[in-house]
């Protein structure tokens, strides 16, 4: 008896082995075709799958895969002949009887195809998925007036109105029916509002924003819908949405006039339009809009964010006409956008100054002080005076302290200010932990202790989320580059100090006697291109031109494609001579053709050349 259960255990032992080296021999095979597939090397990986599917002929996943390879080789007999092999088995399979009618239409019988396709739509009539089977497969064959008609076709059958809105939307689209695409979108929305359909509907037109024929037929067929159904609100919407893409700010705006009017909604959209443009950097959209809803408002919330948001527009367009590399240079040029914003801000904080509204003024009216009108003493006065009104903004505040004792020339205050934030806070949870540590060493530069200065700047720079890191990496450059005379140095960074206090004559003079003792020296682009830009502050045109030309005639030098698009700037905003500015902006395209400026140069030259056509 223990003979015979051994020999049965031995039996089974072996049995198990013989089938477990069988199944090793199978997932071997296997992994050997899904590579070779993966590859593009449908060739080889053929055999193993028809083996493994003469093997096991029940097994849909090695069926799929010979399938598939038969498609990839376009051997669409032996594919069809497949299919219909396993049809045998199973006639009624939707999914097989779409694959069946996409083999006949490829090897091109587009009758059987259709026999097909028809019998698989046949087998049941009343669900949805086997109309999207069919339809998909013949969109893949780029049959789209058919997939349509099948689409249609399901929702007639199944009762199901609109359940294939999007996927004709699809189809028109990739047929490049774009109004059509739109209008069967339309579908989802009835009469009325429907604000859940519309935001849908907003996503899918969305979807295709980044084709520009799509949106302007989108727009041309929602201004024709509007215009025949002038009281509907969402295809309004859509009309609005549409502009706003397509950076229409003026249209949309008078959309959403009409939608406050209409809605009777106390300026709300208004102001939901000039939020977007203010998102969008359309400053002047923006602030038109503010402006029309603070004109208007008799409700005090509704006043008091609109008056922000013009502020804040007009703060946005000031910057814009004042960055780093658009800056006047006329002695009558004047910053009038920033004016407005500082007015504004005051009406903020002087009317509405306890609500959420009265702090962030204050913070901008300091920072506008700083940096754009250098009035030193009106920013320490807000500092002053709205000290319990900013008590929220913590490092904020301290920051804008050390940097306004730095901008001062009161070095040492500037410092011991940055120095007491920096040991009381942590890096990883204060965005201003790293400006205030740039402040630090900007102050240490200038009083010329440029080991401490550096210790900062390595720190930063080693840290390139941090939005002081370029600021960083130039003047840590700028020191190491020059560490080997300390004279030039000192007399640079004092120049530099005089430009920051705003003290441009003086300013002026130290960096033409920099050019005259130290030719020879790195900092001496640096030296030129400051002294051109303080020409500029002081309205001596031909002086700042001059220099800037030197800079920009040496296209490797470090400042030459910013020195060309000052020369640019110069000659469009601020001597008004359009053709010579097309003729600067021509030759910076030519010159630059690596320069980080090029897209905003070709921006602005089709805008010169389309104004002067």
């Amino acid at each position: 008896m223990k003979k015979i259960i051994s020999s049965s255990i031995l039996a089974l032992m072996l049995v198990c082995r013989i089938a477990n080296a069988q199944s090793i021999d199978e997932l071997n095979k296997f992994r050997i075709a899904q590579t070779l597939e993966q590859a593009g090397e449908f060739e080889k990986a053929l055999p193993f799958y028809r083996q493994l599917y003469n093997e096991h002929p029940g097994n849909f996943v090695y069926f799929d895969g010979l399938r598939r390879t038969y498609l990839s080789l376009r051997d669409y007999s032996d594919a069809a002949a497949l299919i219909n092999n396993r049809l045998e088995s199973d006639p009624n399979d939707v999914v097989l009887l779409s694959q069946l009618g996409d083999l006949y239409y490829k090897e091109g019988k587009a009758d059987s195809a259709t026999i097909v396709w028809n019998q698989a739509l046949a087998v049941s009539p009343k669900d949805l998925n086997a109309y999207r089977f069919v339809a998909e497969t013949m969109v893949k064959d780029n049959l789209y007036d058919r997939a349509v008609e099948v689409y249609k076709e399901g929702e007639e059958k199944t009762g199901s109105r609109n359940a294939f809105v999007t996927d004709i939307a699809h189809v028109y689209f990739l047929n490049l029916n774009y109004k059509g695409s739109i209008r069967e979108l339309l579908e989802l929305l009835g009469k009325k509002s429907n604000p859940s359909a519309y935001t849908y509907v907003e996503s899918q037109i969305a979807a295709y924003s980044s084709s520009k024929q799509a949106m302007d037929d989108f727009t041309e067929e929602m201004i024709r819908q509007v215009k025949d159904n002038s009281d509907n609100i969402d295809y309004r919407r859509i009309l609005a949405f549409l502009y706003m893409e397509e950076k229409d700010y003026p249209a949309a705006h008078g959309i959403y006039r009409w939608l406050d009017k209409h809605l009777k909604a106390g300026g709300a959209e208004l102001l939901s339009f000039a939020d977007k443009a203010l998102a969008d950097g359309s400053f002047k959209s923006a602030s038109d809009a503010y402006k029309e809803v603070s004109d208007a408002a008799s409700n005090n919330v509704v006043a008091a964010r609109a008056l922000m948001g013009y502020a804040n527009s007009m703060r946005g367009l000031g910057e814009r006409n004042y960055s780093d590399d658009k800056m006047p240079c006329a002695a009558g040029d004047s910053l009038p956008n920033m004016a407005t914003a500082v007015s504004t801000y005051h009406k903020v904080v002087t009317d509405f100054g306890n609500t959420e509204y009265g702090p962030p003024a204050v913070m901008n009216l300091i920072e506008i002080e700083v940096d754009y009108f250098h009035d030193y003493t009106a920013a320490e006065r807000y500092l002053s005076k709205y000290r319990d009104m900013l008590g929220l903004y913590g490092n904020a505040v301290s920051f804008l302290r050390a940097k306004l004792y730095v901008m001062e020339g009161n070095l040492k205050a500037g410092l011991n200010e940055a120095q007491q934030s920096i040991v009381i806070t942590k890096p990883e949870i204060d965005p201003f932990y790293r400006r205030m540590q740039y402040e630090a060493a900007l102050a240490l530069y200038y009083m010329g202790m440029y080991d401490s200065s550096t210790y900062f700047l390595k720190q930063i720079s080693d840290d390139p989320s941090s939005d002081a890191a370029n600021d960083a990496i130039s003047l840590h450059n700028l020191i190491s580059d020059n560490k080997g005379n300390p004279d030039a140095l000192k007399e640079f960074a004092s120049a530099q100090a005089m430009e920051m206090s705003n003290r441009i004559p003086e300013a002026a003079k130290t960096l033409e006697a920099i050019l005259r003792k130290f030719p020879g020296m790195p900092l001496t682009a640096n030296a030129k291109f400051d002294l051109a830009s303080s020409y500029c502050k002081l309205g001596n045109v031909k002086e700042a031109l001059k220099y800037y030309s030197e800079i920009a005639a040496d296209s490797l030098g470090i400042f030459a494609d910013r020195a060309q698009l000052r020369i640019c700037d110069i000659y469009q905003e601020t001597l008004h001579d359009k053709q010579k500015a097309i003729s600067e902006y021509e030759s910076f395209l030519m010159r630059f053709p690596k320069s980080i400026y090029q897209n905003k140069v070709r921006a602005i030259l089709q805008e010169l050349l389309g104004a002067s056509s």
